[in-house]
């Protein structure tokens, strides 16, 4: 076979792209990356969206990389959509071609160790079914197919294992079972790797030497994983030479061992933490002989070499080739085909107002959630600026000369354009310097004068405000108080949701919060006995309701609101580290943040948000401009000291949150922000 050939990289962009591009380079091999975006270096790129792109694919023999690799996805089965079906649509381009296939060790499962390249995988399902599904996934590629269209298919394999566990060894495998349908054996070489490492990837070998180089305690288990550099695979799969299936690895690690080693080489002394190993922790120990026999290399001594320089050249980085963290990645949806199928219905039907049967569920759902009785009425609305309008409307009214709302300065500046629109002159209030809402006794001061009709607490970023003192004080000078719960919904307030400790409430669903509805949309929260005030006499409704395409988005997302919350949770804690350098926002005790934004105060804030924008870090200050430094003409008071909010306004900065992100996206970024902080290099 003639080595001149190309090279086909499919999914060649990613980590091990990058590396096999680096190897073919050096032995002067010509490399054609298919991709759906562009590799980072200079390389013959050809654009593939391989989920609905005809599968075409240059001449060449193809090393096939496509795939999802994320063992913390907050949507399983999207694991088995840039596995298994990519891979499936793929296949009439591959059909009779040289194919070497990078597969995962994965795929084993739960059977027990050594794993050798003859050992029967242990998965949810056997190779028969498997081999069932694949059928079903070919004719479903035979046309393209977006996620909408193959998500029922591969929610059908993803939900084979509740667990979650073992979701990507399925999909690994079903690609294998894929490839080989329309390969010759002898033209097909699958590499089953074991854990990688290299340049642009941060899994374990990469996470402990970031937080060793941080002084962050090292956490990790007692269990065995076999290694491979991303270097090593990479020569493999170039090489013509080999037919059949190898395990990828060249030797093998306990992760204290690890741990040890990576310490070693930088010769740093940062406390190990050894947790317990998962009950189901097998797939680690592979027999890698066949491998090391290709290469020529010697198990373990190689291993321990590359390790260490990848460690070192880990340490002297001096930029990311990790993808970029936007500071804000809206939710994706659970189930893309039945929004979809919401969305065309209503399209098709023609009944696309507020009052059709997806606005009716999303109402139901909220209500549900905020646990409404007969004396509230939830509106779902077109955003949350419409939301807070109303909410203002239907227990104030719109302003009578010469009336005053207070507010604090500290928010986004929808919330005072909302209040000025109904005529109110603004009154920017302090926030307290802990939880950054609303201060009860600012407030106080700023009522004292009587010429005040109306107060607009803010949730802020989705911290509860001060409810018992802030009803209060408005009670006390029978003040109405309206609640801007934008960033709110998932918050509870002493045990209780967000959503009746104030007179009225406004929501948002924009695409930054906890729930999007299509990227705009709100709703309102307003006592039963005042609705009418919404409509009569003038119709404040009208063109401010949800329609039913967006509703359709907004309903599949709120059915999962639990798992949402819970995920930026856990973002949050992994943030915790960055304490005592960074000072976060606090929640009053018997409160729950829902983490629509995770923003601290740091000591040079916009020099540090510079640096991690240069290691692909997104960061955004939440909020500056604060209001009262605006200029409102007429429509605010003159700005008064508000020393609280002028401090924020010049220290906030908010880091990577969604439940997109996982616990392991927030070391990154806390690592980063460590070791800016840490160096003086701020």
């Amino acid at each position: 076979m003639a080595r001149t050939q190309p090279v086909v990289l499919v999914g060649g962009s990613g980590f091990v792209g990058s590396a096999v591009r680096d190897h073919a380079r050096t032995s002067g091999r010509q490399v054609v990356v298919v991709d759906r975006r562009p590799p980072s270096h200079t390389s013959e790129f050809y654009q593939l969206e391989l989920l609905t792109d005809p599968p075409d694919l240059p001449g060449g023999r193809v090393v096939l990389l496509a795939g999802n690799s994320d063992p913390r996805s907050a949507h399983p089965w999207r694991l088995v959509l840039d596995n298994a079906l990519t891979t499936a649509r793929l296949l009439p381009a591959l059909a009779d071609r040289d194919v070497a296939l990078v597969s995962s060790a994965e795929v084993y499962g739960t059977a027990p160790p050594p794993l050798a390249e003859h050992t029967a995988g242990e998965l949810p399902l056997d190779d028969a079914t498997l081999a069932d599904w694949c059928e079903e996934a070919i004719q479903l590629a035979r046309n393209p197919c977006p996620p909408w269209i193959a998500a029922a298919l591969c929610r059908e394999l993803a939900e084979a294992d509740p667990s979650g566990r073992w979701v990507y060894g399925l999909a690994k495998r079903a690609q294998e079972l894929l490839v080989a349908s329309v390969v010759p054996a002898n033209r097909l070489t699958i590499f089953r790797a074991a854990n990688l490492f290299g340049r642009g990837q941060d899994r374990v070998v990469a996470r402990i030497t970031r937080r060793a180089l941080v002084g962050l305690p090292i956490r990790v288990t007692d269990s065995v994983r076999t290694f491979v550099a991303a270097s090593d695979l990479a020569e493999a799969v170039l090489r013509e030479d080999a037919a059949g299936l190898l395990n990828a690895g060249t030797g093998k690690l306990r992760l204290t061992d690890l741990a040890k080693l990576v310490l070693d080489e930088l010769e740093l002394d940062v406390p190990v933490q050894v947790m317990p190993s998962p009950a189901e922790d097998s797939n680690g120990d592979l027999d890698v002989k066949p491998f090391l026999r290709m290469l020529d290399v010697v198990e373990d001594e190689h291993l321990d070499a590359t390790l260490r320089t990848f460690v070192r050249n880990l340490a002297n980085e001096t930029e990311s080739h990790l993808q970029p963290l936007p500071v804000v990645v809206p939710p994706l949806p659970f189930a893309p085909d039945v929004v979809a199928a919401r969305s065309a219905a209503a399209l098709q039907t023609g009944v696309l107002k507020s009052g059709g049967p997806v606005t009716t569920r999303l109402t139901e759902l909220l209500s549900d959630r905020l646990e409404l009785t007969d004396q509230h009425t939830l509106l779902a609305t077109a955003s949350g600026t419409a939301a807070l309008r109303l909410a203002v409307l239907a227990v104030a009214g719109p302003a009578s000369p010469r009336q005053v709302a207070v507010l604090p300065s500290f928010t986004f500046v929808a919330t005072a354009e909302a209040i000025a629109q109904l005529g109110y002159k603004l009154r920017f209030c302090d926030v307290d310097p802990l939880t950054w809402t609303l201060d009860p006794v600012c407030l106080e001061t700023s009522l004292s004068p009587g010429d005040v009709s109306l107060v607009v607490a803010v949730d802020t970023l989705g911290a509860p405000a001060d409810y018992p003192a802030l009803r209060t004080i408005c009670s006390r000078y029978g003040v109405q108080l309206v609640a801007d719960s934008a960033a709110a919904l998932g918050s509870t307030s002493n045990g209780r949701p967000v959503g009746t400790q104030a007179d009225a409430h406004s929501f948002s669903m924009s695409f930054a919060k906890v729930v999007s509805a299509a990227g705009a949309g709100g709703f309102v929260v307003v006592p039963t006995d005042r609705l009418h005030r919404l409509v009569r006499p003038i119709d404040w409704t009208r063109s401010s309701m949800l329609g039913e395409v967006h509703a359709a988005a907004a309903v599949d997302l709120v059915e999962r609101l639990d798992v949402l919350v819970e995920r930026r949770q856990r973002v949050a804690e992994a943030y915790a580290e960055l304490s005592p350098l960074a000072v976060p926002q606090e929640v009053r005790p018997g409160d729950q943040h829902a983490w629509v934004h995770w923003v601290a105060r740091f000591p040079d804030r916009d020099r540090l948000a510079e640096k991690l924008g240069r290691r692909g870090i997104g960061t955004k200050p939440y909020y500056a401009p604060v209001l009262h430094r605006e200029d409102w003409q007429s429509l605010a008071e003159p700005a008064v000291e508000l020393p609280v909010t002028e401090t924020l306004a010049d220290e906030v900065l908010a880091l990577p949150m969604s439940s997109e992100l996982n616990p392991a996206d927030a070391e990154r970024v806390v690592c980063a922000v460590l070791g800016i902080m840490q160096s003086g290099d701020r």
